[in-house]
């Protein structure tokens, strides 16, 4: 006798629907002293919903060059950094709604008869902060001067200021003159006696600005064709690019440099009813400091969030428990960042904990949930 297997798999569903479609469950609130180890089912959490302010701060880092106080006198510059500083300034700002587990909406799930651990797999799931998903088998300022910045790190704009102090040493020659008289014969004696002696800043500006003419002047042939040499196109622009960095280099000796970075800082803020319509301060920017959480010296930023009050007709009492599954109905809001008096970004969010919880009926077989705001996508409920 031939062995069907479409024949074994029919069989196989019958026997496991049933199953599915008797089987009840039982939903109860966890409360203060609950022993999960003594009780046989499952724990499951409702979400909350949390606000994550994402600010984007801008951090630059001003190094005064160690010849500015020559700029002026030897290239005309007066444009340049005079000290070494920091200054921090805001780019953007992002609202980010997230979800976390209810510390006080936890229930446990267990069903009118013993279910093996296969069956529960199947029946419920959940994601990786105990928050269920499904039933059944549904489915983040000083102004500088422009032109300094640069896109160097601290660490190679101080050892682009070092390398002027390479020379730092220089000969000095110094004559010494002896007169020698014998008897009506004058003997001038000339000795030279050459010794190293740091070499004055102003004398290292100096050749550091020659040094630039000589860059300029070798740019300005090589464009004008001054070799008389055929050289490629990428050839000249390699070398025309190379004379740029290098006059660059030499020019920041005196102008000083900027070193810029994004840094991205994050703060959460728990929406409940207490602060619902109130402004409330998160962190505060000073251009000298920066960024820290909470209030003090600077410029404070405020999070405000409006709910819409969409779910204010339920009445908001406690889910019924012994029943199906507890959800969430969750209810819009407006959440708002207000900095410096204007409010500087916007979104509309669920916000879970401002809306109710309902229980589903014991029978619901084929159940869907949004598995960030707790509340219902879809669902099947069994025919009499």
């Amino acid at each position: 006798m031939r062995f069907n297997k479409k024949l074994l798999f029919t069989t196989l569903i019958l026997l496991i629907l049933p199953l599915f479609a008797t089987a009840q469950i039982r939903v109860n609130k966890v409360e203060d002293g609950f022993n999960a180890s003594s009780n046989d089912g499952i724990i499951y959490a409702l979400p909350r919903t949390i606000i994550r302010v994402d600010v984007t701060v801008e951090h630059q880092q001003m190094f005064a060059g160690p010849l500015r106080n020559y700029a002026e006198k030897y290239l005309g510059i007066t444009n340049y950094i005079d000290r070494d500083d920091v200054a921090y300034s805001m780019k953007g700002v992002e609202l980010v709604p997230v979800s976390e587990a209810d510390p006080d909406q936890y229930y446990f799930v267990s069903t009118a008869e013993k279910t093996s651990k296969a069956a529960w797999q199947t029946i419920l799931q959940m994601n990786g902060h105990g928050m269920i998903t499904s039933l059944g088998t549904a489915g983040k300022i000083a102004a500088t001067a422009d032109g300094l910045v640069t896109n160097m790190t601290e660490d190679e704009v101080r050892a682009m200021f070092s390398k002027y102090a390479d020379l730092n040493l220089y000969p000095k020659v110094d004559t010494i003159v002896r007169t020698i008289n014998i008897d009506t014969i004058t003997i001038q004696d000339y000795t030279f006696k050459t010794t190293m002696t740091n070499k004055p800043l102003d004398v290292k500006a100096r050749e550091v600005a020659e040094m630039i003419q000589k860059v300029r002047e070798g740019r300005f042939n090589l464009i004008n064709g001054y070799q008389e040499v055929n050289y490629s196109e990428g050839a000249l622009k390699f070398m025309n690019d190379e004379l740029l960095r290098m006059e660059e280099e030499y020019l920041r000796l005196f102008t000083g440099a900027v070193v810029t970075q994004e840094l991205t800082f994050s703060f959460t803020f728990l929406p409940t009813p207490e602060n619902n319509g109130n402004s409330v301060p998160i962190f505060n920017m000073s251009p000298e400091s920066g960024i820290s959480e909470g209030s003090g010296g600077g410029i404070q930023g405020f999070i405000r969030i409006e709910s819409h009050g969409n779910t204010s007709a339920i009445s908001n009492g406690p889910a019924n428990t012994g029943g199906g599954l507890v959800y969430r109905i969750p209810d819009e809001a407006i959440v708002m960042l207000i900095y410096n008096g204007s409010t500087i970004a916007q979104t509309r969010a669920a916000i879970s904990q401002f809306g109710r919880v309902a229980s589903l009926p014991a029978d619901a077989s084929n159940v869907e949930f949004d598995g960030a705001t707790g509340g219902l996508k879809s669902i099947q409920l069994d025919a009499e």
